[in-house]
């Protein structure tokens, strides 16, 4: 009897420290149980969005196991799901929060989202082209008496966008856009040079505000040990809105304008054209755009692109100037 006692009881221990064992994960099958660890991925890449679109965000969570999930919005929670679609038709910063828990600790991160009205697609006015694809083109200039392009008054900021269709199946070229809207504004005025490695650049924008046509007057220019000779142009030197600058010692920056109320802005040497992409319907963040590395003629179209320029000083500092979107209006339709 007392030996049937003591093989019970050996039975028992065994079992016991079996089962501690698991408690513990000590199962060689399952990882031990861990705090988790959470984040959060704008899947849509906008941190701004126009009232009542959306915004797709998902969960990333290591150390899921028995993990619960919440998200909230301006501390109220809206969610358990691993992707969140934030809408919201109310203009303002909403903060977004994304925990995760289990039973060893809880953990979380957020970002500010930010819903506004701002320019669209749908806002643009001038249209040139056809086809079941648009790309926009947008050019910021700034008045030649601002000191300090990195930093203008908005009062001294002209920022105006048009619109091109095209047929998906024969996408143009950046530059093919200008030249087609060129040749459709009269308003509109484009200088252009042949790079012998890369094509044809950009090297000016202007814009006939009163109708009257358009005249600048470039100075001379010590460049190095070159001197860039001054030149004088009028719209009757433009074909279809186009330039093209044939002679490499004449001087492109600097210009002049000479018809009032007149924009222009370009250059090669001391300022030069800043070429920035953005895409969607609306691009309501400056850094939102991303700098192009290519030529205009060396970029296909996509559907609702945004083709924007600037003018950025060469310096020491190089630093190109971003779009303020903010300030973007639609070209009137001519």
């Amino acid at each position: 009897m007392r030996r049937e006692l003591l093989y019970i009881l050996t039975i028992l221990c065994f079992a016991g420290m079996w089962i501690s064992c698991s408690d513990d994960g000590g199962n060689d099958g399952e990882e031990p149980l861990t705090a988790p660890e959470v984040s959060v991925q704008n899947l849509s890449l906008k941190d701004a969005i126009l009232p009542g679109r959306t915004v797709r965000l998902r969960a990333n969570i290591i150390n899921t196991t028995e993990a619960g999930l919440q998200w909230f919005v301006d501390g109220k929670e809206v969610s358990t799901d691993t992707i969140f679609e934030f809408s919201s038709v109310k203009e303002g910063a909403f903060r977004i929060k994304v925990t995760a828990f289990n039973r060893l600790g809880t953990a979380s991160d957020s970002l500010d989202i930010q819903v506004m009205d701002g320019f669209k697609i749908s806002d643009i006015t001038n249209w040139t082209g056809s086809g079941e694809n648009q790309s926009m083109l947008a050019i910021q200039w700034i008045t030649g008496e601002v000191e300090n392009w990195s930093n203008p008054e908005d009062r001294d900021v002209f920022f105006r966008a048009w619109g091109y269709r095209w047929e998906k199946a024969n996408p143009p070229t950046g530059h093919d856009m200008i030249v087609d809207i060129a040749k459709k504004d009269p308003r509109l005025f484009i200088i252009v040079a042949s790079d012998s490695n890369l094509g044809m650049t950009i090297r000016g924008f202007g814009y006939d505000i009163d109708g009257d046509g358009i005249e600048i007057q470039s100075e001379d220019l010590e460049y190095g040990d070159r001197t860039l000779k001054g030149i004088h142009l009028t719209e009757a030197d433009f074909k279809d809105g186009i330039y093209e600058q044939k002679e490499a010692d004449v001087n492109m920056d600097g210009f002049n304008v000479i018809s009032g109320g007149d924009y222009w802005i370009g250059g090669w040497y001391v300022v030069y054209p800043s070429y920035w992409l953005g895409s969607g319907e609306a691009v309501l963040e400056s850094k939102e755009y991303e700098y192009s590395g290519l030529y205009a003629g060396n970029r296909l179209l996509e559907n609702e692109e945004w083709h924007t320029w600037t003018f950025s000083p060469i310096n020491n500092a190089e630093k190109n100037i971003l779009p303020i979107p903010r300030l973007l209006k639609a070209a009137p339709n001519n």
